[in-house]
């Protein structure tokens, strides 16, 4: 069954983490559709069939065209699940990517000293902008962008010594965020063919390069859920260390998706189609 961190979402947000819970259930949503629309109308086809059938008739007998084209539809499903589970990863590794930048550059706008570098400007720059507020935020989302074009590891050293915290308070889920990041990139870059950098983050001895990677079922499942988790504990931190605004989530158009979501069977994510 789907575990609780991939639902559960605290009473007070920043925007950058409402932002990241929007798409996060949008992400779940796209991935079991198909299997939930099949599920359903598999139903509706057993039910209706069982109330129709005479003479000890199957509803198979009953509806035989259309349990048909539903095999045609499960062998769709089937058959397309590798690249669905490579989409899943790889938005939710976006999407995580794009909360830490959202969250530092609302940081940096709360408190701007944290700004302080060695980074130079030109005075076009500087007078380009109407007020020094705007400026702020100009430089804060320059420098975060630039930070993100260097990867993970920069990020979270930044993080670390600029901000005095960690992004990660669990080894494991480190090490799931570095694997999903490394396989994100494979399946960006490489349309998920295997590489020397991609063997030296994943240490696989069963992984050959030049074969394609195929995604775990499990791997979108921990993906989904560590993400969920880191954000839901640094977000916490870094708003009450540097007085970042926060928002009630169950003020937020994406709330109502988490209660109808947790009367949705998440078990596709777990495990991968019979």
């Amino acid at each position: 069954m789907a575990r609780d961190s991939l639902l559960d979402t605290p009473d007070l947000v920043t925007k950058s983490a409402s932002d990241f819970y929007d798409q996060h259930f949008v992400n779940l949503m796209n991935f079991s559709v198909g299997e939930m629309v099949f599920e359903n109308h598999k139903h509706f086809l057993e039910s209706t069939g069982r109330v129709l059938s005479t003479g000890g008739k199957n509803p198979r007998e009953v509806f035989p065209k259309h349990f048909s084209r539903l095999d045609h539809l499960r062998e769709h499903i089937d058959y397309t699940e590798p690249a669905r589970l490579e989409s899943g990863v790889s938005r939710a590794v976006d999407n995580f990517l794009s909360y830490i930048s959202d969250i530092l550059t609302q940081a940096i706008i709360s408190r701007p000293d944290l700004l302080k570098s060695q980074e130079q400007v030109t005075m076009e720059e500087v007078l380009g902008h109407d007020s020094i507020e705007e400026f702020v935020q100009w430089a804060a989302e320059r420098h975060i962008n630039q930070l993100s074009f260097k990867g993970l590891e920069e990020l979270a050293r930044y993080v670390e010594k600029r901000l005095g915290l960690s992004i990660h308070s669990s080894a494991d889920d480190w090490q799931t965020l570095k694997s999903a990041v490394a396989v994100r990139n494979l399946i960006v870059h490489r349309r998920a063919v295997i590489d020397d950098r991609f063997l030296r983050v994943i240490k696989d001895a069963n992984l050959s390069k030049g074969d394609k990677f195929q995604v775990p079922p499990r791997m979108l499942a921990d993906t989904l859920d560590c993400t969920m988790r880191v954000v839901y504990d640094f977000d916490g931190r870094i708003a009450e260390k540097f007085s970042v605004p926060r928002l009630r989530s169950e003020d937020q158009e994406w709330y109502p998706r988490v209660r109808t979501k947790k009367r949705v069977s998440l078990e596709k994510i777990d495990s991968p189609a019979q």
